[in-house]
């Protein structure tokens, strides 16, 4: 039988998947470091200065990276910053 959890917010979200990450072995890098580090679609839509669908569309065609949890799709900050630096310095070379 499944159990099903309905998660209210991104805090009670990353407490159940940081209860799940003590459960695993210690061997393992755990994904989750802060809950600060991560942002949701919307919020790193905001943070990018760009609409939903071209996120979406950006994470489908692997331009950036996420993690997903489920339905939860989840970008760490630090990441899209970098991935941001790596377009905007392309993009300067073809000039």
């Amino acid at each position: 039988m499944n159990t099903v959890i309905l998660i209210n917010d991104k805090r009670e979200f990353f407490a159940l998947l940081n209860e799940w990450e003590a459960t695993k072995p210690k061997d393992k890098k755990t994904i989750v470091e802060t809950n600060d580090d991560y942002l949701t679609q919307r919020e790193a839509a905001r943070f990018l200065k760009i609409s939903i669908p071209t996120l979406i569309k950006w994470k489908k065609e692997m331009r950036i990276p996420f993690y997903q949890q489920g339905k939860i799709v989840l970008y760490k900050k630090s990441e899209l910053m970098d991935a941001i630096r790596i377009v905007s310095s392309a993009q300067m070379i073809r000039r």
